[in-house]
């Protein structure tokens, strides 16, 4: 009787001396084997059956076609030769039903025997599992014969789950048939390797034929084998297939064999054409089993649509066998790196976007949360944050934009004045106005740094010039006076106290008094003394007072507030 035998060395031929038998049926006893199944697209019964016996010797019989009897006659079936354990005993074979109403029971089938026969399947198939995890490589091997035909020969079927589900061996053979002498034939797949429920089936397809010939599908001697056990590193399937550059990605992988406690497993990348010639390495860990890598794809790593991974081992050497599927990597976007940025409140709004530093220029920016830009009038700093999208697996990428906006820096607005040469000195800070600030320096009409107090008798009139610096990018900002001194002779004037005048201002004349002087009297002379109706016309505001002249004439006037001596003013039309 020939039985499960697992993990027992053979000693057989050199070919096989390193060999593990895992599974033997020689189909003495009670078989491991269930008949008539089924299986793929097969029935149960029919014109023909699956047997397990010892008959060899053919004979005669009748057959019944379109109601008339046909005499038929079935062949010997070929004697066993010695390779086969316990030759000429039982085996698994196609008998014709026709054939065993007859009383003959070896290897035949009914389309061999007559016209009148149903197409059908027929099915057997191992009732146990067999695990091949951790013994190498697998191989099946069996002795067989089928004289068949076109329509009608043997097939073999392997299942991973069980016989759940079944898939037909096409190589190196995928049809049986045309051999009336027992052969033997042995079949190696990586597929049968490293299976928790590995299973083999045999399938005799008895298609309608005019030129069919016995034996039937006859197998002896199933033996499932392994080499002996060679350490093997298998990557198993990746998740997704597409990666982004410097995107992470776990490599699950097998063993087979033993490795030592000191040796790591190394993940690497190939080339986008698939090839190892020069591996890049991803990731690594340290240990004796199987597991999985958390690796990286280096940032830089070219697009690509045909990469793959393996994993390698040190201790002991080892290459392993890479992931089947061919990955794709894509470009990671980029947004540059941050940029720091200082504005100026009187400058123009900057072009972010052309302020990217080394990033794509399809991105947005986004100021808390939304699609637009603080306002750059206000100073202030400002965390502006640049987007570009991602695509294909690849996430968006960010650069952040401080912009720091400074204020511009303000001298005021100067004005033309013209002072008697025996005034009194006065500040020239006074005479700006729009609320300058006070830390500029003054410069008199030649450049020269200038105290900021005009004194008539002794500066030079002319541009005087007020400068205040401001913090970069700013620009400095200048208000200027221009100052006239006239030697005012003639009518009896001089200065006025406490009211200064301030120069012409459009078609008014501005004077200065503190804001609690009282006018209770303005009036304008002409050159020739007579009084100028101005009433309607002066405006009053804090310290300033404006009296319009608008329509009069170029020249000389005079000024006289609360019945005080005159102030001579020169107007000069618009």
């Amino acid at each position: 009787m020939k039985r499960l035998l697992p993990l027992l060395p053979l000693f057989l031929p050199a070919v096989l001396s390193a060999q593990t038998v895992l599974f033997e049926e020689g189909f003495e006893g009670t078989p491991a084997f269930t008949l008539n199944t089924t299986d793929v697209s097969s029935a149960a019964g029919g014109a023909n059956t699956w047997l397990i016996n010892d008959a060899y010797t053919g004979g005669s019989g009748e057959i019944e076609c379109f109601g008339l009897p046909f005499g038929f006659t079935v062949p010997n079936t070929a004697g066993q030769p010695a390779g086969i354990a316990d030759a000429n005993g039982a085996y698994l074979h196609i008998t014709s039903e026709a054939a065993i109403a007859s009383g003959v029971q070896n290897c035949c089938f009914a389309a061999a025997d007559g016209f009148c026969t149903d197409a059908a399947n027929h099915f057997a198939a191992m009732s146990t599992d067999v695990s091949t995890v951790g013994q190498g490589e697998v191989s099946l091997s069996f002795w067989w014969l089928c004289g068949g035909g076109n329509n009608n020969y043997g097939e073999v079927y392997y299942s991973t789950n069980g016989g759940n589900a079944w898939s037909a061996i096409t190589t190196p053979i995928a049809q049986y048939r045309n051999q009336s002498a027992w052969v033997q034939q042995t079949i190696t797949l990586p597929a049968f390797a490293e299976q928790v429920q590995l299973r083999f089936g045999f399938r005799f397809v008895n298609g309608t034929a005019l030129n069919a010939s016995d034996p039937g599908f006859g197998v002896d001697d199933v033996r499932i084998t392994a080499s002996a056990a060679t350490n093997s590193i298998s990557t198993g399937s990746l998740t997704p297939l597409s990666y982004c550059q410097g995107a992470t990605v776990e490599v699950p992988f097998t063993i087979v064999g033993s490795f030592n406690a000191g040796n790591t497993f190394t993940a690497e990348l190939s080339n986008a054409s698939g090839s190892f010639a020069a591996p890049v390495t991803i990731g690594s860990i340290a240990g004796s089993g199987a597991g999985t890598i958390n690796a990286t794809i280096p940032p830089g790593t070219p697009v690509g649509t045909g990469y793959r991974i393996r994993v390698v081992s040190d201790d002991p050497p080892v290459e392993g066998l890479a992931n089947t599927a061919n990955l794709q990597v894509v470009a990671a976007p980029f947004a540059g790196n941050d940029v720091d940025v200082a504005h100026c409140t009187s400058d123009p709004i900057p072009d972010l976007l052309a302020l990217v530093d080394g990033g794509a220029s399809n991105g947005d920016f986004y100021y808390q949360g939304l699609q637009l830009l603080p306002d750059l009038t206000e100073p202030g700093d400002y965390e502006v944050l640049y987007i570009v999208p991602g695509a294909g697996g690849c996430a968006a990428d960010t650069a952040e934009f401080v912009i720091t906006v400074l204020a511009a820096p303000n001298a005021g607005t100067g004005v033309s004045i013209t002072v008697c040469a025996y005034d009194a000195s006065f500040a020239l800070f006074d005479l700006l106005s729009g609320s300058p600030e006070s830390s500029g320096v003054w410069n008199d009409p030649e450049g020269a740094v200038h105290s900021g107090s005009f004194d008539p008798a002794v500066d030079e009139p002319g541009l005087y010039t007020y400068e205040v610096v401001g913090e970069a990018p700013c620009d400095p900002d200048r208000a200027f006076i221009a100052i006239a001194v006239d030697p005012c002779v003639g009518i009896a004037e001089r200065a006025v106290d406490p009211v200064r005048w301030l120069g012409q201002e459009g078609d008014a004349q501005l004077f200065r008094a503190p804001a609690n002087t009282s006018l209770q009297q303005v009036q304008v002379l002409d050159a020739t003394g007579r009084s100028m109706h101005v009433g309607a016309t002066l405006q009053r505001q804090g310290d300033r007072i404006r009296i319009g002249f608008a329509g009069m004439p170029t020249g000389l006037y005079f000024v006289r507030f609360n019945q005080q001596p005159v102030m001579r003013v020169v107007h000069s039309a618009r």
